[in-house]
């Protein structure tokens, strides 16, 4: 097998290589210097007295004070200027920010606008961002986003490079369509924003551009293709602004919630929650209340009493065909904010594919299964104190059958060092109403970056459980080296037989890790249709608790990334495998020794910014002692930007000596937008293995910043018989008190 991988590797290589040549970037010539650009941009902001009227038409007195910003610089070709000019103005009062922004465009016919939903998808469709560094600590801020039909799109940025899209903050934009240009005006309330208690303020800016028909994306400060836009450390700075103030920035948000459940006893259906119901454990009413409040300009105070999420969207099915745990993401709004401070190592964004994460926000207030357990209330501190990033967060759930009360609490301190480094630790702590029932998770972890390439990263962690002693340890080390088109890195973890992160996730326990990758993905400068080529290999070696192999994955992959973000890719991949004791895989018996298989996969994506897109893979080949055949496809309809539709299929089939499985998933999803503050959306999911048939249709309303009418409605039935198991209808009302 490494022989063979050996070939393939040195086949693409070499044909990669030939292309790049013929196609790619000049040899020849200075190479741009971003830093130089970057100290350049300087953007202005003037103090005015006349009011604003959000139009989008930029048509005030004010806004004729205000210098131009211009110069945008393309994002996937080095140095170059964008092709349709962006123009930016910046003005502010007492109260608000205000940016105006002329999008020219010698062709605003063809201007491609897909989604009308609040945190559209922004690589879909023409767009403009705004990026605010308030602190001008080169690492943590916002971005506020929207494209040519006004819909709005806003993030929370930590750790320079981590973008959190399920925050949401209080502010405004209208959009206004010209001949030869769309133009979005702005406002952005001090109270929504944290700075220093300065009279002059200099903060963080940068502003981000999509024009989509010619995959084209552009900055005003230009930031290197290995990054994204949200690369705050490099973005330009922004004076001019004068003794502002936050106010008392405290915000109250309460809500109340009417609904009624049935779950299935037997051939009934049980009601356990009922309108008609006013107090007790049936009762169908019920409310609550958030709070947020500045203790000081970069830190906050959350709370939230009788927590609850209705509005919240259902898990996705997913198919398990390995023997280790599955990831379900959080999507609960409270936990996702600031999720970026309790993150370390490899558990910071994206962290699907992360072995061990110790903290996880979805061990609180859910069982195992995913059921609801009632929070009582819980508190959260987060922010900044001079060069430290600090999370304090506590939670109470109430009992729930045989599940006692516990009390939750995670601790987050991070000392800033360099410009992209730190160093840290973590503290978990789950505490029950029954003696003597804990958990503990603690030890430090560090973080480091070096000429904005070459990163080292670390932890060691200890966990604490009254019946686990000794062997109660995880350890990381990686590091890595990435440039524009070459990726290097490898990896040590090990989590030891009775290290137990109850407030964290664990995927495989009791081994230790051995990984390494390389990846090229030369960039084809001079290509129109093709971006970049990618050419990588990885190895997997994992040790069992007895220090014997467990598993070994050698794989090389190739793929080709259009400039319409269109991508298509190929692979193979080697497994050993031992089992020192039969396992079972979907209900099918493996039995013990050593197993020897190869897989083999393709997967492709059409670009998902046209009306019809498309996605699908196939992965083929033995599986265990047998043989596994496994097929996903995508279909997504944007007929206007109001409609969006997709529909999903999996299937999995694996043939074993002692059995055989197929599973297979189907789901759909529909979203329309009345407007981009009212949506309905729909979304369908059939399992085959547990003939289940889920629906969740949310329809919302924001009649006001940060103030929304859900009405919610759930259902679980057996397909077979088309038996409900379970059902329920909710409706919330929330509305912002912003003092």
């Amino acid at each position: 097998m490494k022989r063979s991988i050996g070939v393939f590797l040195l086949f693409i290589a070499a044909a990669g290589s030939a292309f790049s040549q013929a196609r790619g970037r000049p040899v020849n010539g200075p190479a741009f210097d971003y830093e130089a650009v970057r100290l350049s941009k300087i953007a202005t902001a003037v103090r005015i007295t006349d009011r604003i009227s959000l139009d989008g038409r930029l048509d005030e007195p004010g806004w004729q004070t205000a210098p131009r910003i211009t110069d945008f610089y393309q994002w996937q070709r080095q140095g170059e200027m964008a092709s349709e000019q962006t123009e930016a103005r910046i003005i502010y009062d007492d109260d608000n920010l205000y940016i105006g922004l002329i999008m020219w465009d010698s062709d605003i016919g063809r201007r491609v606008v897909n989604e009308l939903k609040e945190d559209f998808n922004f690589r879909d469709t023409d767009g403009i961002t705004v990026l605010l560094d308030p602190l001008h600590d080169r690492r943590s801020g916002f971005t506020f986003g929207t494209n040519p039909a006004g819909a709005k799109r806003d993030g929370q940025l930590s750790n320079d490079g981590g973008q959190n899209n399920d925050f949401d903050n209080v502010w405004d934009v209208r959009i206004g369509v010209n001949e030869d240009n769309w133009v979005a005006e702005y406002m952005i309330p001090f109270k929504s924003l944290r700075f220093l208690d300065t009279p002059k303020q200099e903060w963080g800016l940068n502003l981000s551009r999509r024009l989509l028909r010619s995959n084209e994306e552009s900055m005003w400060s230009p930031i290197p293709v290995r990054f994204s836009a949200i690369k705050i450390s490099l973005a330009g700075t922004l004076v001019g602004i004068e003794n502002i103030r936050q106010g008392r920035n405290l915000k109250v948000k309460p809500f109340m919630t009417a609904g009624v459940t049935q779950v299935r006893a037997g051939s009934q259906m049980r009601t356990i929650r009922s309108l008609g119901e006013f107090s007790g454990t049936q009762r169908g009413y019920d409310g609550g209340v958030d709070m947020k409040y500045g203790l000081s300009p970069s830190l906050t105070l959350d709370a939230t009493y009788r927590t609850d999420f209705a509005q919240v969207e259902v898990d996705q099915q997913q198919v398990n065909l390995t023997r280790f745990n599955l990831f379900f993401p959080e999507k609960r709004d409270f936990f996702l904010e600031n999720a970026g401070t309790f993150s370390i190592g490899a558990g910071g964004f994206g962290v699907n594919q992360a072995n061990m994460l110790p903290f996880f926000s979805r061990r609180i207030g859910l069982s195992a299964s995913g059921t609801p357990i009632p929070i009582v209330g819980g508190a959260r501190v987060s922010g900044k104190a001079g060069q430290y990033d600090f999370g304090f967060l506590t939670m109470k759930t109430e009992s729930l059958g045989t599940t006692p009360s516990n009390t939750y609490m995670a601790g987050r301190l991070r000392r800033n060092v360099l410009t992209r480094s730190w160093f840290g630790g973590i503290l978990t702590n789950r505490d029950s109403t029954r003696p003597g029932d804990y958990n503990r998770v603690y030890g430090p972890d560090a973080h480091f970056v070096f000429y904005n390439k070459l990163e080292f990263d670390a932890y060691l962690l200890k966990s604490d459980t009254p019946s686990l002693n000794g062997k109660n340890q995880a350890r990381r080390f990686s590091t890595g080296w990435r440039d524009d088109e070459l990726i290097v890195q490898g990896e040590y973890n090990t989590v030891q037989a009775n290290f137990n992160p109850e407030v964290g996730f664990v995927r495989r326990k009791d081994n230790t890790n051995y990984s390494g990758e390389v990846t090229w993905k030369p960039l084809l400068r001079r290509s129109e249709a093709i971006r970049n080529l990618t050419f990588g290999t990885t190895l997997d070696y994992f040790n069992g608790g007895n220090g014997k192999i467990e598993t070994r994955e050698e794989g090389a992959t190739a793929g080709v990334t259009f400039e319409n973000n269109a991508f298509i890719n190929a692979g193979m991949t080697q497994i050993f495998d031992r089992l020192l004791a039969p396992a079972r895989i979907q209900g099918i018996a493996i039995p013990a020794g050593d197993h020897n298989y190869r897989q083999y996969s393709v997967n492709f994506n059409s670009s998902q910014s046209e009306k019809l897109s498309g996605t699908g893979g196939v992965n083929w080949g033995e599986f265990w002692n047998g043989n596994r055949k496994s097929y996903n496809a995508g279909l997504g309809l944007k007929p206007n930007y109001r409609l969006n539709f997709s529909l999903n299929y999996s299937r999995d089939r694996i043939d074993l000596p002692a059995g055989t499985s197929i599973a297979n998933l189907v789901g759909t999803r529909l979203i329309y937008g009345f407007s981009p503050r009212s949506f309905i959306n729909a979304f369908l999911q059939y399992n085959g293995q547990t003939h289940e048939l889920s629906t969740n249709i949310r329809f919302n309303i924001t009649y006001r910043p940060l103030s929304d009418l859900y009405l919610v409605y759930n259902d679980r039935r057996d397909s077979r018989n088309g038996e409900p198991v379970e059902r329920a209808f909710v409706v919330k009302l929330t509305n912002l008190f912003n003092f």
